[in-house]
């Protein structure tokens, strides 16, 4: 539902609260005084933890959890500039930033889970912490993908039945979460069986037994996949800027690159097997992801601006607004604003780019996606350096990482640039 304007999500949200109030409050006030004050005492516990729903759930209350929630406000403002229906955000790829949003919701029950149930954090329990990244992957796929159909010329489709395969992703993760528990799930079982681990590491000569909370094939694959798509989806928001002739959209390549990073961050903590001499990676993690989530919201700022947003937007009683002007237009049988009101975004086409076909960009992302799971999983057994942790080596990687990434992009041809 939220998914037609980021801010109706939490509006609905405070909405309701007071109904909880309603149903909750009359029962208490029935009881005896000391369960009155025991009721009392949840109700200030069950309101401390709101923070809790927008973070990830296992890391509230400490200073991860924090800078989780604190990006959020930052992301809803990203979400909101890059609407803006003159920057002509393909409308594929604006779904996938916007359903990023139910990967945040799920960590929070899948955290829940991982916290109640088996007193580890979500990245130990790999059955739950595959599910969850799941959603991100598919969030990331929307968003590459969707640039990419833009800019080889495909039609946008129609409705919203594309949005189907990942609301139906999310279903089966929620139905997961709720039901592995009593399926006897355990914390450190693989996520989809284990699908593709090998019986045994063919580097076991040289290699070290790896810990029980290891990460699986599966699992492995899907945080490489959604590195592996982020940056194809930071190549195609760059080129997206000659095809449309505003280089601003490079600005959002680069306010990507933090997100990138705390990408990195989250992998380099698992190749140290979650190790808490590493853990402040996590909290790397964390601050990462608000400086991303400014940087684009900023970035999306700049190109709102670039076609021609103003303050005046955010009225919605504004003269040629939407939805006011929609439902005006319904009220009095007059034609959608939409059709009476021309801008200058329906009137200048894209400037097709040449990109490959999909079929080959998925075939592409799964091999890479195999073979990093595959070398890491088995191959970093066979090295002292994972059952050493070293804060310096873990920060060297995350640095690097998205180091080599910037300079490729400051690298990129001329060509490829578009006007400022």
């Amino acid at each position: 539902f939220f998914f037609v304007h980021p801010l109706q999500m939490v509006s609905a949200i405070l909405q309701r609260l007071p109904l909880v109030a309603q149903v909750a409050l009359p029962s208490v006030q029935r009881a005896p005084l000391m369960t009155q004050m025991a009721a009392a005492a949840d109700v200030v516990s069950a309101v401390d933890s709101i923070g809790t729903t927008l973070a990830f759930s296992d890391q509230a209350g400490k200073l991860a959890g924090t800078f989780f929630m604190g990006s959020l406000p930052s992301y809803l403002a990203f979400l909101y500039f890059l609407s803006y229906e003159k920057n002509r955000t393909p409308k594929v790829s604006m779904f996938g930033f916007q359903f990023l949003l139910l990967f945040v919701a799920s960590t929070v029950f899948t955290g829940i889970v991982t916290k109640n149930t088996y007193s580890c954090t979500l990245a130990d329990v790999d059955w739950l912490h595959g599910a969850a990244e799941a959603l991100l992957t598919t969030s990331n796929l929307y968003v590459a993908f969707g640039f990419r159909s833009a800019m080889v010329g495909e039609p946008e489709p129609e409705g919203g039945a594309f949005r189907y395969p990942a609301f139906l992703v999310f279903a089966l993760v929620g139905l997961v979460t709720a039901a592995g528990p009593a399926l006897g799930f355990n914390a450190h079982d693989a996520f989809l069986g284990g699908l593709g681990n090998l019986v045994a590491n063919p580097l076991a000569s040289y290699a070290s037994p790896e810990p029980e909370n290891a990460l699986s094939i599966p699992t492995w694959a899907i945080h490489f996949s959604s590195v592996f798509e982020w940056l194809f989806a930071m190549s195609a928001v760059s080129t997206y800027a000659a095809a449309t002739g505003n280089e601003r959209w490079r600005w959002l390549t680069w306010g990507m690159l933090p997100l990138h990073a705390s990408g990195v961050a989250a992998c380099t903590y698992h190749f140290f097997y979650n190790s808490a001499e590493v853990g402040s990676l996590v909290t790397l993690q964390a601050f990462l992801t608000l400086v991303g989530n400014t940087t684009v919201a900023i970035a999306a700022l700049l190109i709102a601006l670039s076609n021609g947003w103003t303050v005046g937007e955010l009225n919605p009683f504004s003269e040629g607004k939407e939805p006011m002007f929609s439902l005006k237009a319904k009220f009095n049988g007059e034609p959608e604003p939409s059709k009476l009101i021309p801008t200058e975004s329906r009137r200048v086409p894209l400037v097709l780019q040449p990109f490959p076909p999909a079929p080959l960009l998925a075939a592409e992302l799964i091999a890479l996606t195999l073979t990093a799971s595959y070398v890491i999983k088995y191959g970093e057994p066979a090295f002292g350096l994972p059952f050493a942790p070293s804060e310096i080596v873990a920060n060297l990687i995350v640095l690097g990482i998205p180091a080599s990434v910037a300079y490729i992009i400051i690298s990129a041809p001329t060509s490829s640039k578009a006007k400022a």
